[in-house]
């Protein structure tokens, strides 16, 4: 019971309001009349709070620890010890009113089977698993002295591959081993260090290859593509969702407007890697790569808001500290998203581009997920920013989070 309901979707406001759960499911979500709560019901007051859907980021890296790249620090972190580092991160995602993510690499199916199973506590999940680069590319770990940062598990497929026939196997392999999606690089990255953001990755047949064989196992295609090349190729390869799009122009986003494709912008990750830099946490190719590209990806997502394109929320958190998802809200609301439009995209429309069914509404039969915060977010769109502004996050009807008397 709360003070009021935002629905998303509508931008609809109750005053009053309830929301019933059912073995996890919304059962009703409305005006309180009186009437309509159980007497047996556990109920969670919630004056004072405006209550919605949980949140969802698109695009985070939840065994990636946030604190900038110690090269040192990764050749000595055992793989084990990395995917324990997703305990924590999937935590505080929750605390910040993140109950769903997609998972961009890193994290394998075991995570998310560990969350659905209640080993501890987290958002629900969909994997990528493996991110797919040709030799050289933005997921080739592989330093000039030799040493390779990546480490293929038996459920987290290598990550290099070159040719159509070997992106055939590559992606069913990743398949195998539970993903949700399909994740390719089509361009080089900033903390990747044998490639530039600028430049092109993957042949067109290669990403073909990779997105027919996704469809045949009913999953989809995600690519990081900061170059306008490599963006429009994943565009004709029949991609579905483009995450960064550092370098968009006018043709692009013409491809883009049918609305089959979904833009995850991930403004945050270039601030903080220049913010990681400042204080000593990261190698200089990176932070060059960076300050590079911040203006033009500011300028690249303003037009593609401007022009209409479908945009969903997304981070790329584990760049930044896990938790600090919400900063992204500001970021796109300053490039000339209206507030609703800013918690649309983290919600019905971040669903509606992942595919992820029951999340980011309360309607009937939705999923429980709910955060409440103190105050009207429409009109103050901080109170989504920050995690100590989340004041109440429940999951599939269980009271994860409460900072209520």
């Amino acid at each position: 019971m709360a003070d009021a309901l935002l629905d998303p979707a509508s931008g609809g406001t109750t005053r009053d309001a309830v929301v019933l759960i059912e073995d996890g499911r919304v059962t009703k979500a409305g005006k309180r009349d009186g009437t309509n709560v159980p007497r047996d019901a556990e109920t969670i007051d919630a004056t004072g709070l405006t209550i919605l859907p949980g949140l969802i980021d698109c695009h985070v890296h939840l065994t990636s620890l946030g604190e900038g790249l110690d090269l040192a620090r990764e050749l000595t972190t055992p793989p084990t010890f990395e995917l324990m580092r997703a305990v924590r991160a999937a935590r505080r995602t929750l605390d910040a009113g993140f109950t769903s993510v997609r998972d961009a690499a890193g994290s394998p199916a075991g995570i998310k089977m560990a969350i659905e199973q209640g080993y501890f506590s987290g958002p629900r999940m969909f994997v990528t698993v493996t991110g797919l680069s040709q030799t050289g590319g933005h997921t080739d770990a592989h330093f000039m002295c030799g040493a390779d940062l990546d480490i293929p598990l038996p459920d987290r497929p290598y990550s290099v591959v070159d040719g159509v026939e070997n992106m055939r196997l590559r992606v069913r392999e990743v398949l195998r081993a539970g993903a949700d999606w399909i994740k390719l690089c089509t361009s080089g990255g900033v903390l990747s260090p044998g490639d530039q953001p600028h430049h092109a990755a993957l042949s067109l047949e290669e990403i073909k290859a990779a997105v027919e064989e996704a469809r045949v196992q009913g999953r989809r295609v995600m690519a990081h593509a900061q170059a306008n090349a490599g963006i429009k190729n994943a565009l004709r390869g029949g991609v579905s969702t483009i995450e960064h799009a550092i370098w968009l122009d006018g043709d692009a986003i013409e491809m883009m407007l049918d609305g089959r494709n979904g833009l995850v912008p991930t403004l945050v990750a270039p601030h903080w890697v220049i913010r990681h830099a400042e204080a000593g946490k990261m190698p200089s190719y990176a932070i060059a790569k960076a300050k590079a590209v911040i203006d033009d990806h500011k300028a690249s997502i303003k037009m593609a808001i401007e022009s209409g394109v479908k945009v969903a929320f997304g981070t790329d958190t584990g760049v930044g500290p896990h938790g600090s998802n919400g900063e992204e809200f500001l970021l796109m609301h300053e490039l000339g998203m209206e507030p609703l439009e800013c918690i649309r995209a983290a919600t019905n429309v971040a669903a509606e581009t992942i595919g992820m069914q029951g999340v980011g509404s309360l309607d009937l039969g939705s999923w429980g997920d709910v955060i409440g915060v103190a105050g009207d977010p429409v009109a103050n769109l901080e109170l989504l920013s920050k995690p100590e502004n989340i004041q109440l996050v429940i999951k599939g009807g269980d009271l994860v989070k409460s900072t209520l008397n």
